[in-house]
């Protein structure tokens, strides 16, 4: 967003508005609910809630969004500023005052250091005179949630999945348990509930068919071992061009017909085109295979085996296994060495300590937003039967399990999330409209 301003008229226009905001703000007891927003000639600030990330005796460690409603611009400005100051609390009035404010970094989508350092200075000259209150129970709130983060992080399982490598190019079919099929309506045909592939079965033939779009494979189980056809049903043909007209049973040379590996627990699939081709990497300290996808390497000094899989990281001896879960900030020193314009800098994001790893720690903190049109948000939501909702402990929330949309109860009402929209609706089969507001604070 910041990519299209000169970062000279964006200062002036942050450092007058900036300035007239907090040369006049000191939150009141009776204004202290958040988002602040504040009116300028050069357009709107609004500053959200501070979020506390540490309090030790009375100096807080927090972050708040901020944004810049500039006229003349549909979108606005996004940002984050860390910063450190002086809680002082008045129980009687049920509030805290933050003093002394000390800003320690301000940030933007692709925003540059220079940049950076140019608007936290900008930011910390208006707030180290200004003060602002909060209610402590806002206060209290914020510190249980980032005590039951944290609590919840260490809960985490980071037990690794069944890793399975191939050296030809192969497609991953995994169930979730046991395959389980319910009938299509007005055919003779069952569909797969519990994977994401489209896999029926033939009440004719008893047999089972998988397909991509494009390709088609048979089996006599729903596990396999699938085998391409050409010769698809008619009716499955039908059902897959409802889905995607431009979708044609295609004809391709054997080593380019992936094969099907089938799983029923969690699993990870590596591919890699041919035998593992290893090469060295910092400084020899380290070797990587070049023909696969998944970053994949080995240090050198110990033997191990390291594979980076959804953001965590696992190690073992040989591909044979055991593998066990490695914290980014446990790796070999070696991982912090490799250059960031070599063929695998990219996985210095997962190598704790890297710069690139703390630039993307800040950059999931900006707020990220979009527009949508609220007459085109649709969503339709398929149970296996009727719902089915399971509480979700330490909580009053329960899920739907027993459909692959993200549905919540919560209160007495349904929450759904489908491609980062949020929709509510009354009863857990619809009709779902586009949320104004979901319940943060449960969730």
């Amino acid at each position: 967003m910041f990519s299209g301003l000169k970062i000279n008229n964006l200062m002036f226009v942050i450092k007058s508005s900036i300035a007239f905001v907090l040369s006049v703000v000191h939150f009141s007891v009776a204004a202290i609910d958040w988002p602040q927003e504040i009116d300028h000639e050069k357009g709107k600030i609004i500053i959200y809630q501070p979020q506390p990330e540490k309090f030790e005796g009375n100096v807080l460690t927090s972050r708040s969004a901020m944004s810049l409603e500039l006229k003349g611009k549909k979108e606005p400005i996004f940002g984050v500023f860390w910063f450190k100051a002086i809680v002082d609390t008045d129980h009687d009035n049920n509030t805290a005052t933050i003093r002394n404010i000390d800003v320690q970094k301000v940030r933007w989508p692709e925003s540059k250091d220079a940049g950076e350092q140019r608007f936290t200075t900008v930011v910390n000259t208006a707030l180290a005179t200004s003060s602002f209150e909060i209610s402590l129970d806002q206060l209290s709130a914020s510190l249980a949630t980032v005590e039951s983060e944290q609590n919840s992080l260490a809960d985490l399982k980071n037990e690794p999945p069944k890793i399975i490598f191939k050296e030809k190019l192969a497609v991953l079919l995994s169930y979730d348990g046991k395959p389980q099929f319910t009938d299509i309506e007005n055919s003779s045909y069952k569909r797969a509930v519990n994977t994401p592939f489209f896999v029926v079965q033939s009440d004719s033939n008893q047999k089972y068919y998988l397909s991509s779009g494009a390709l088609w494979y048979i089996a006599s189980s729903a596990t396999g071992p699938w085998q391409q056809t050409y010769t698809p049903p008619a009716m499955l043909l039908q059902m897959i061009k409802k889905a995607d007209s431009n979708t044609s049973v295609s004809k391709v040379a054997s080593d380019s017909i992936p094969e099907i590996v089938v799983t029923t627990t969690a699993s990870e699939l590596i591919v890699s085109t041919g035998k593992p081709t290893w090469d060295a990497i910092s400084g020899g300290e380290l070797l990587y295979v070049k023909n696969t996808e998944t970053p994949w390497l080995r240090d050198i000094s110990t033997g191990n085996m390291y594979i980076l899989m959804s953001g965590r990281w696992f190690r073992s001896k040989s591909t044979e296994g055991l593998w066990t879960f490695v914290r980014a900030d446990e790796l070999p020193e070696s991982f912090s060495k490799i250059p960031p314009a070599s063929p695998i800098g990219g996985i210095r994001t997962s190598i704790a300590g890297t710069e690139e790893a703390e630039e993307a720690l800040l950059d999931a903190k900006i707020p990220k937003t979009a527009a949508i049109k609220r007459s085109e948000a649709k969503l339709d939501v398929k149970y296996d039967g009727t719902a089915k909702f399971k509480l979700i402990s330490g909580t009053s929330i329960s899920y739907a399990e027993n459909t692959a949309t993200q549905v919540l109860r919560i209160d007495g009402k349904y929450f759904a999330v489908d491609n980062g929209v949020w929709f509510v609706a009354v009863t857990p089969t619809g009709p779902w409209k586009v949320a104004d507001k979901i319940p943060e604070q449960e969730i």
